[in-house]
């Protein structure tokens, strides 16, 4: 499977780093407790309505290419259709002037369709970082990224074209 990246790519995540609103120690705390409503109560809870207030209306995830609050929500209903007792457990998170970086562990039982794969009724846990920019204390961009054939191996898929 082959890869192409935006010309830019390198200098995402670097633009992001150098990005600095001079923030002091209680808005790198509140932009870490934003974030981490997004584990406990959508994907932990279900609490869907809450996207509203920890998503802007810009907010955009180019991985899944979803938009706004509306965007979460169909993804954390479809990952909770494959994964219905699905947990976040937050083992760390840094942050750095508008940028929340996020290590959790996901487990739980893939009992339903996930990412086209029939459910395994397996167990898998797997780490997952996440990347969050905050501005005006809503969430306007994400990106995650986990380790896919290992949790694949877990419920005993494989990688579609092996």
């Amino acid at each position: 499977m082959s890869m192409t990246f935006p010309e830019n790519y390198a200098e995402i995540l670097s633009a992001a780093t150098r990005r600095t609103n001079h923030s002091n120690a209680l808005d790198l705390a509140a932009n870490k407790r934003l974030v981490s409503r997004m584990f406990i109560e959508i994907v932990n809870d279900a609490a869907y309505d809450v996207a509203d207030e920890i998503f802007a209306p810009d907010f955009y995830w180019p991985q899944f290419d979803l938009h706004g609050p509306d965007g979460v929500r169909a993804w954390a209903r479809t990952f909770h259709e494959g994964w219905p007792g699905v947990k976040d457990r937050l083992d760390l998170q840094v942050a750095e002037g508008d940028v929340v970086v996020s290590m959790v562990t996901v487990y739980g039982i893939q009992s339903g369709p996930w990412l086209g794969y029939p459910p395994s009724n397996r167990f898998a846990a797997y780490p997952a970082i996440g990347i969050d920019r905050i501005a005006n204390g809503q969430i306007v961009e994400r990106s995650a990224t986990f380790n896919l054939a290992d949790v694949l191996r877990q419920l005993g898929h494989t990688l579609s074209g092996e």
